[in-house]
């Protein structure tokens, strides 16, 4: 097979990158994903301040926390996207792989965006396609986001897809053939995130090398899957139930090749020392007596039972007490801070081992949804490369 094949087998296409022109303030066009820092509001006006009237995609997202506080205006942020591509502010920079390199407290952290063909892949768990999901998809949740997509005419996903790799040949290969390359950004991204560098490729020796590697990775780990989600997983499924939807009305030949058939991504290695692992940590809030929903649960917080036996008994006291909510907190610390607040119940858990989800891969399962999270918050991925879907 050549590279074209091997990579086509494999769930993998080269995208046409979308970024802001030349000279734009990346500091301000680059912004954390939307999903994070929703029970911390004033992140985000920190962001909204420091951001203004720049071009970002801070005005072509939504992050949870305004939407939590009412504001569900999506054809503004379509609006946006249209706009920065009539008038300039945004261009594609043509075909090519870009390879990440992202410095972090934890380390430096190395990735490879590119397309991934949402027919190799299934958010219900079992499934016999390339692309795996690691957690229970909360279907309710993909719904409202599958509208925001319909308006929209580009996508600048936070998913992070998951190669296991323990020998690092991936990244160690990229870092090599990289190294003499120039890069397309270099700058430090805001609120603590990190410097990261991006570098372009564009030729087809490295496409060969790239399908070779990720190929021989494939065959290594037993050839039954060929990546598997790790952030972003209600996204990715998103972009799949659009994609289901849309393609009823197009020709197997249109099918081919429509843009909406591929989800943007960044590679990254399940063993990079750099991308520290963590449970996600949960909070109860409009929790009346906080005391009394403990003992009607049989929990005690200072003893909790492992977190897939959690999940279900938070879930069916919920269903009992509809004046409750229930945030998913990335950080242990801020989760229990957060706890103790008035009306709130935090269940906090420290650590996780990452060879889990290699065997759950392994097994054809998943963990319950929101199981683990990749990195502290302000070590998810911002919202950098952007790829038109119409």
């Amino acid at each position: 097979m050549n590279y074209k094949e091997k990579l086509e087998k494999l769930g993998v296409k080269i995208p046409n990158i979308v970024l802001p022109q030349k000279g734009s303030d990346l500091s301000k066009y680059a912004v954390l994903a939307c999903d994070q820092y929703a029970a911390q509001p004033e992140y985000w006006e920190r962001v909204r301040t420091y951001v203004g009237k720049s071009v970002s995609t801070l005005h072509m997202t939504l992050p949870e926390a305004w939407l939590l506080a009412g504001d569900n205006d999506y054809k503004k942020r379509a609006a946006t996207m249209e706009k920065y591509l009539s008038d300039g502010s945004l261009e594609e920079i043509g075909d090519g792989f870009i390879f990440t390199e992202r410095d972090t407290p934890d380390g430096t952290r190395y990735g490879l965006v590119a397309a991934f063909d949402l027919e190799q892949y299934d958010y219900f768990p079992g499934s016999d396609k390339l692309i795996k999901v690691t957690e229970r998809t909360d279907i309710t949740r993909v719904a409202p986001r599958v509208e925001i997509r319909k308006q929209a005419s580009l996508e600048f996903p936070h998913v992070l897809m998951l190669i296991v790799d323990k020998e690092d040949k991936f990244m160690g290969m990229l870092r090599k053939e990289t190294a003499v390359l120039p890069k397309i950004y270099d700058f430090d991204l805001m609120e603590n995130g990190g410097h990261i560098k991006g570098t372009k490729i564009e030729s087809e020796e490295l496409y060969e090398k790239i399908a070779d590697v990720l190929y021989d990775i494939f065959l290594e780990n037993g050839g039954s899957f060929s990546f598997a989600m790790g952030d972003g997983n209600h996204s990715f499924a998103t972009a799949k139930c659009f994609w289901e939807e849309l393609k009823k009305n197009l020709s197997p030949e249109e099918q081919k090749n429509h843009p909406a058939r591929f989800c943007l991504a960044e590679i990254i290695n399940l063993y990079d020392p750099a991308m520290p692992y963590e449970c996600m940590n949960r909070l109860l809030t409009g929790v009346c007596d906080p005391e009394k929903a403990l003992s009607e649960m049989g929990l005690d917080v200072s003893a909790l039972p492992s977190l897939q036996e959690l999940q279900p008994i938070l879930d069916r006291w919920l269903e009992k007490h509809p004046e409750a909510k229930i945030e998913y907190v990335h950080d242990a610390d801020t989760c229990e801070a957060l706890g103790k607040k008035p009306n709130s119940l935090a269940f906090c858990y420290r650590e996780f081992d990452r060879d889990s989800v290699y065997e759950m891969i392994k097994n054809n399962s998943v963990f319950v949804r929101k199981s683990f999270a990749m990195g502290h918050p302000y070590e998810k991925r911002y919202y950098l490369e952007g790829r038109k879907i119409r």
